[in-house]
């Protein structure tokens, strides 16, 4: 039995056939962030008898209308380097941004921190949320949202509101600085 990181993040132990398995379901149910992962894992760079399941993966998820994020594994080495020093109610997320610029799948990420869970700002931000004040969104990321990626921020959460600020910063500017395309992070 694998634990819930390792069914999204597959890793070398496993066998292709497996990989190839949960990477056409995570297709199915457009699940980016698994797909992603498992694309990595088998790519022809890492396993020689993969060609084809790599091959099968990528047209299936043509078909359904999903596209691997290239960059991910990049994204997630930079933010697993990133420790908390504190902890207290307020949360760092990362938003996969598509269809940037026109292109598609034109990804990007959108670095926020808020003292709600990743997933009511991300409904905040989908929904276009308002409240007295103003809009309570993003408006790149209420046209471009496509799904939360908590394995590139689940490990830092809870954060006091100082860290949370600093790290929005410091995250954001180490991912563009590795030529990821990146928004938010104040």
């Amino acid at each position: 039995m694998h634990s819930m990181k390792s069914v999204i993040r597959p890793d070398s132990s496993w066998k292709t056939e497996d990989i190839e398995k949960l990477a056409l379901d995570a297709a199915f149910k457009g699940d980016i962030e698994t797909l992603s992962y498992c694309l990595d894992e088998i790519s022809p760079k890492y396993r020689t008898d993969a060609l084809t399941p790599w091959l099968n993966i990528i047209e299936y998820g043509k078909t359904v209308g999903i596209q691997p994020v290239e960059w991910l594994e990049k994204a997630v080495e930079i933010t697993t380097q990133f420790i908390p020093r504190t902890t207290g109610k307020h949360h760092l997320y990362i938003i996969l941004l598509s269809e940037l610029h026109g292109k598609n799948p034109g990804y990007g990420l959108y670095v926020g921190e808020s003292s709600k869970t990743p997933e009511a700002r991300f409904e905040e931000h989908a929904r276009g949320k308002r409240n007295r004040k103003g809009p309570l969104y993003s408006r790149i990321v209420r046209r471009h949202h496509k799904c939360l990626l908590p394995t590139l921020y689940e490990h830092l959460n809870p954060l006091s509101r100082q860290e949370a600020k600093e790290l929005e910063g410091k995250i954001a500017e180490t991912l563009k600085d590795a030529g990821i395309p990146v928004y938010g992070g104040h």
